[in-house]
């Protein structure tokens, strides 16, 4: 079975069409285990698999000279010689915490320009991942394991309805019901906006624990184009859950530095939501394994990195294999 006969089984829990068409998801373990072969942002097996990406988002954001805070000498200065910030309303100072540095992203997500795709419009997206493991076999993953490195562009229609991706070279378009966390612009732009009812969304959807809720805000923003009162909204939500910590020297997956957003996870993991460090712009993500841990056929190491990924490119196009015509960023 291909790439795309897979997608088409792994999606759209809501989708009415009957279990078993290849135009539905059944969620069942081949729909689960293909998630998990042909994404990264996932973090290993079991109840962690709603939190599996079609494919990480975004935009290629330039190289930064450190990781603490840019923002700071981007903005001028003023009279008196002291730094402007960059973005209306965001101090110029270091932020102290993961919470501050949120409550920036979210201020930034606020400002940034942002036209709603029409109905038939399509989100593109297009990331470089990282994965270590295959769920559908044994064996043992260390630092030093190679990764598989993939760079998969795909293409949602703004309804829900259907989405593309490239296999065998060729463009394949599917039907799909929609996906959880949502993937489809109708279904996200009926969110909460409210960060307290947008968390207790995602707490319920997710299941017990704020690390739960915290792997489905960071893959909802690692796969959708977001309205920018829905991104913000998220960063708030982020700040709210419990255990997040900063990480001022991090790096993303092409070695840039990075602003990174962490949670512990299950007790042996670490989930990382990576930041720009100019722009608080989301970038990628990071899972890495804290303590050794055998995940039923599977063990990994501490210190392996279990999956990483950065954003390359994502606008709105008017069909199903065209690309933004704007720069990346």
């Amino acid at each position: 079975m291909n790439d795309i006969q897979e997608v088409r089984e792994m999606l759209a829990s809501t989708n009415p069409i009957p279990p078993g068409s290849l135009a539905g998801s059944a969620q069942d373990g081949l729909g689960r285990a293909t998630r998990a072969r042909i994404t990264s942002s996932s973090t290993p097996r079991r109840r962690r698999s709603w939190s599996v990406r079609l494919v990480a988002v975004g935009g290629l954001a330039v190289a930064i000279a450190t990781a603490t805070t840019v923002v700071q000498n981007m903005g001028g200065t003023d009279e008196h010689g002291r730094p402007r910030p960059a973005i209306p309303g965001i101090p110029a100072g270091p932020a102290a915490n993961a919470q501050e540095v949120l409550n920036r992203a979210a201020i930034a997500a606020r400002h940034r320009p942002f036209v709603a795709p029409r109905p038939d419009q399509w989100v593109f997206e297009e990331t470089r991942y990282q994965r270590v493991g295959n769920p559908q076999k044994t064996g043992v993953w260390t630092p030093k394991s190679r990764p598989k490195t993939t760079v998969e562009p795909i293409w949602t229609r703004a309804d829900g309805k259907s989405m593309a991706m490239i296999d065998g070279g060729k463009l394949a378009v599917a039907p799909t019901g929609g996906a959880m966390p949502p993937q489809d612009y109708a279904t996200l732009s009926k969110l909460p906006r409210d960060p307290d009812a947008l968390l207790a969304w995602y707490r319920k959807a997710s299941g017990p624990g704020d690390d739960s809720a915290f792997q489905m805000l960071r893959a909802t923003l690692a796969n959708n184009v977001l309205p920018p009162d829905l991104e913000s909204a998220i960063y708030q939500a982020l700040a709210k859950t419990s255990g997040v910590k900063l990480n001022k020297q991090a790096v993303d997956l092409l070695g840039h530095p990075a602003l990174s957003i962490a949670v512990p996870v299950e007790g042996w993991l670490n989930d990382e939501v990576l930041l720009d460090a100019s722009t608080y712009a989301y970038r990628g993500h990071r899972t890495t394994v804290t303590k050794d841990h055998t995940d039923g056929d599977m063990t990994y190491k501490k210190g392996t990195i279990e999956s990483q990924s950065v954003r390359l490119a994502a606008g709105i196009v008017d069909r199903p294999g065209q690309r933004p015509t704007t720069p990346k960023q």
